[in-house]
Order: structure tokens, then sequence, then C-alpha cells
């Protein structure tokens, strides 16, 4: 259903841009039409010029209007069927009955037919990012090559490199640890198309996990990724947060361990840490990535990666990504950071870290550790 509903809109979006082209054109047409006429010169009798640039004028004007009202019923029975489609879609939202559609005038906007409220609000999510978004179907994610050897060693040589001296041993220690995916999901080195891929169609930018087009067509991944994709666009960029957790912990005898344990519970085998962007010096457009179309809230975000799993066993994606950049778009952006031990009294491993655009709800922020 959420698929179709953004088909549907996409689809009205479309017709509103060929009708606003063809209507745009409609002025400088008659205006030469008219300037041509102007310049006949003939008796009144013979034919009568100013009254004819009038007719022509006048009937520009009508053949604007009519493409207008042409759109507005051109597109009702689209309105329609997407408004029966949020009516399905309602109670997984809570919502346990849509008011019926507004009438709209031929100058309204495609959201004014949709009722305020849930309907309204589910069609202006989607169709915020409608001009910006971007779209990828399988074929073209298998055609995204993954990193040679050669590339990753030029990229780890560049994350070591940025490190500041005090922090390199350790912080690429952590990195290239057994387990952590940090570098290899969310690097400087991923192209932007790789990302995308990962969003839409689930192929792992690492190359790790399997990923292929089955003789169904179906994408068969072993990939996870939620509604948003990105990392860090430079290699300090990437080195920064990492640097600013060392730094806390390099005021204990016992390093980032002591720093760890002293914050969890005995047998606790996880810590997420939020380290503000503020703390770990980072701006936007250190970071870059996607996120799905309409996912402004968690019914949404669901409702996007039930539409994403439903394309995908069907050898098509169905849904589209917009350019993102968490730093710049949250209102108390900076990094997730996650650590993870076997047991009780085992090592801590960093498992990966990546820009997000707030703090998720079970995170301690690093300025907040005792």
């Amino acid at each position: 259903m959420r698929s179709a509903i953004e088909g549907l809109l996409r689809t009205c979006v479309d017709l509103e841009r060929q009708t606003e082209a063809a209507a745009a054109e409609l002025p400088a047409r008659v205006h030469r039409v008219t300037g041509q006429l102007a310049g006949v010169r003939l008796p009144p009798q013979v034919l009568d010029v100013a009254g004819l640039v009038q007719s022509v004028d006048g009937l520009g004007r009508q053949l604007e209007a009519d493409l207008r009202e042409r759109l507005a019923d051109a597109r009702q029975p689209y309105v329609a069927e997407i408004h029966a489609l949020l009516g399905l879609l309602a109670p997984w939202h809570g919502v346990a009955a849509l008011p019926p559609l507004v009438p709209a005038t031929p100058d309204g906007d495609l959201r004014s037919h949709f009722p305020p409220g849930f309907a309204r609000g589910y069609v202006d999510d989607l169709l915020a990012t409608a001009d910006t978004s971007r779209h990828l179907e399988p074929a073209d994610a298998l055609l995204v090559p993954v990193p040679s050897t050669d590339d990753m060693t030029a990229a780890w040589q560049a994350i070591r490199e940025a490190f500041a001296d005090a922090y390199a041993a350790d912080g690429m220690a952590l990195l290239t640890g057994s387990g952590c995916h940090a570098m290899q999901r969310h690097g400087p080195h991923i192209t932007d198309k790789a990302q995308l891929a990962r969003l839409l169609c689930l192929k792992d930018p690492a190359g790790d996990d399997t990923w292929q087009i089955v003789p169904s067509a179906e994408v068969s991944s072993g990939h996870r990724c939620g509604p948003v994709s990105g990392g860090f666009t430079s290699p300090r960029a990437m080195v920064r947060p990492l640097e600013a957790v060392l730094a806390a912990a390099g005021q204990r005898p016992g390093g980032i361990q002591e720093l760890l344990d002293d914050n969890t519970a005995s047998k606790a085998k996880a810590i997420a840490l939020h380290v503000s962007a503020e703390v770990a010096g980072l701006r936007p457009g250190d970071a870059s990535g996607y996120r799905g179309t309409g996912t402004t809230t968690r019914a949404m975000r669901d409702d996007w990666t039930a539409a994403r799993e439903y394309g995908l066993a069907h050898g098509q994606v169905t849904v589209h990504g917009v350019p993102y950049d968490p730093l710049a778009a949250g209102d108390d952006p900076g990094v997730l950071i996650v650590f993870r031990r076997k047991k009780a009294g085992a090592p801590w491993r960093l498992v990966t870290y990546f820009p997000v655009d707030k703090p998720r709800p079970d995170t301690k922020r690093l300025e907040d550790l005792t």
C-alpha cells in the first residue's frame, strides 16, 4: 500500500509538472502571435487587426484556464485511489477512519485535496522530497563496485594519517579490531552511489554480506540496513569522534576499558554512546548519505522498510531515498558509537559508529560518563 501511495503521488506530480510547463509556455506563444498580428497593416473593412489580437489574447487565457481545469479532472481518480489506500493504512498508524476528501478548486495544490490530519500529513511528507529524491533499480545496484584491496589499503592509510599522534595507535586498534565494521560501512571512501545501493537495495558497500539477483529476479541479500545509510565525508571527520572518546578515556589508568566498565552494569554486554557534534568537532558537511522518503515518524519508517522488503522480493525497488546530512538536519546531532563484549569481564570491542541527527533513547552521552 505504501509503495502504491508514493507511486500514485509521483504520477500526480508528473502531471502537474507537464501541465505547468505547458501553461507557462502559453503566454509567450500568444505574445509572439499577437506581436506578429499587430504589425499587419490592412484596412479595417478588410481585417479588424486589433479585434483579432484581442481575440487571440483571450483565447490564450482561456486555454491556460482549461489546462488547469483538466489537470484537476485528470488527477481526481489518482487522488481518490490514494485516499482509499491511506484509509487502509490508517489503522496501522492508530487512526480509525479518514475524513472524506476535501473539495478542491482547480487552482488548489495536490495536498489540498486531502483532509487535515493523518492523510494530509502523510502526503505532505512524501511530496516534500518528490523533487530531490533518488531511485536505483537492482540492475543498477549490481553495477556499483565494492572497494578493491588497493582501494582499502589507501583508505586505511588515509585514516591512520588523519589521527592525531596521541590517538593513532589506540584508534587504529579499535577500528581494525575483530567485528568492527565502522570503516567498511561508513568510511569516507564509500561512494555516494554505494550508499544509495545499500539503502534501497540492501547491497553491502563492503561486499562482505551476500547479495545477488536470483533467476526469479528476486534480490537476495544477507545485509541489513535501516531507513538511513551514510557515513563520513573525510578521514579527519571520521576519526574525530573516536578521538573524543579516547580523550575522555585517557584520564583513567585503565583507559577505554575502565571508562566503559565504570558506566555499565557488571553483566552488560553492550553500550551505545552519543558523542555530540560539538564535542566531536563535527559540522554540517562532515557527513553525507541518504534517508528513505516519507520517514519522519516511526510508523512511516516501518511502512518504508516494509515497502522496500516487498519490492526486493519481487525484483524491483519500490522506495526512494533523499540526500541526507544528519549533522545538518538534527537539533542535537552527533555520532552513535557502539561497543560490545562477549561476557562480563571480557574486553570491550568497537563495533561501529556513524553520524546521527539526534541521540538514540538507549545511548549515553559521552560528557555524562562518570
